[in-house]
């Protein structure tokens, strides 16, 4: 694999009714972790509620599609009562507004099942920093998604980059992504800080999910 998560070990419990989908992301996890990393699973929210009343955790990998489970219910119940509990979601649900659910309950990253080890990496280190996360093939969706321009003024291009940095990529990504160079991404970066009067890369990306740009 050869991709090495780089955060201290952690604690993490993955939430999946497919033993296949679950043991096949805790082998992936297990060579990509500190060796002290613990990685448990369960296939009900019950059982995973049970294990986090015994287990401490730093991260909880949770399924959306869990015959007979309510998710969102469950992901509410982790954001209130394990506070300092990082929530991703892991699914092959990828439509907007389910995203943007999730993460206005609580959910600190949104991966959809198809993506490679290097973005899992990703993720897990953006999110450990306190970084919202999601996977660079949902954000084509939000880039592509249908917003209120007027009340910004930014240009389609300039939303773009938004949308992108504010999901935690980083400009070299960006660039690749929107195929055009990372001093164009740049630029678009210093004038979006200048039209929307933020003075740093932290406000930039409040000033996204505060709007619901993303």
């Amino acid at each position: 694999m050869g991709t090495i998560i780089n955060i201290p070990a952690v604690n993490i419990l993955i939430v999946d009714d497919h033993p296949l989908v679950s043991e096949g992301l805790k082998s992936l996890l297990v060579t990509m972790l500190p060796e002290t990393s613990i990685i448990n699973t369960a296939d009900t929210v019950d059982k995973a509620k049970k294990d986090l009343e015994i287990q401490s955790y730093q991260y909880v990998l949770t399924d959306l599609m869990m015959p007979g489970q309510k998710i969102p219910p469950f992901i509410s119940y982790i954001h209130s009562h394990y506070p300092g509990i990082i929530i991703m979601i892991v699914s092959s649900v990828t439509d907007i507004n389910t995203v943007k659910e999730c993460l206005s309950l609580g959910a600190h990253g949104f991966l959809s099942k198809g993506v490679e080890p290097h973005e899992i990496k990703l993720a897990f280190e953006n999110v450990y920093k306190g970084r919202l996360y999601i996977s660079s093939d949902l954000t084509g969706k939000f880039a592509s998604g249908v917003l209120a321009t007027d009340s910004t003024a930014l240009t389609k291009k300039e939303l773009e980059v938004l949308r992108l940095l504010a999901a935690g990529h980083k400009t070299k990504l960006v660039a690749e992504m929107l195929h055009i160079s990372s001093v164009t991404v740049m630029t678009h970066k210093r004038n979006l800080m200048q039209k929307l009067n933020v003075h740093s890369a932290v406000e930039l990306v409040k000033y996204a999910y505060d709007n619901h740009l993303i």
